[in-house]
């Protein structure tokens, strides 16, 4: 036996399993934790309010564009075919409230054209969406 061998020590790599291990829990938390939100067809800025209340999750949300354009389900519709969608809609499930996104330069006219037709489809809710005026 020789007294000065020493044996040749391999270099050990960092164990990269805990560090996989965080980087993936990390990644669960935050696809559980985030929120996907559909985008709107156009943008709409909402006028501005001193009151308003927190909606329920709508089941129908119509966004009205500033040049009084009408959009449901990634689509832009006229009046009447807005009527005849909700007819339909209202007749296969029940719908308590639609969430309406005018924007603040769209016309007043066009705004009651589509709360009227809301309400002779029989859906008693209809609330819009403004901003808080501080």
């Amino acid at each position: 036996m020789n007294i000065f061998y020493k044996p040749i020590k391999k270099k050990k790599l960092p164990n990269l399993v805990p560090l996989i291990n965080i980087v993936f829990l990390l990644l669960i938390f935050f696809m559980l934790s985030g929120t996907l939100a559909k985008k709107d067809l156009f943008y709409v800025d909402p006028p501005e309010s001193y009151t308003g209340s927190n909606a329920e999750a709508p089941e129908i949300t119509i966004l009205i564009s500033n040049d009084d354009k009408i959009s449901l389900d990634d689509r832009i519709i006229s009046d009447i075919e807005l009527e005849i969608y909700l007819t339909k809609l209202l007749g296969k499930q029940n719908i308590e409230e639609v969430l309406i996104k005018a924007d603040g330069n769209a016309s007043s006219g066009t705004l009651s054209k589509v709360i009227r037709t809301i309400r002779s489809t029989g859906i008693k809710r209809a609330a819009i969406v403004t901003k808080n005026k501080i």
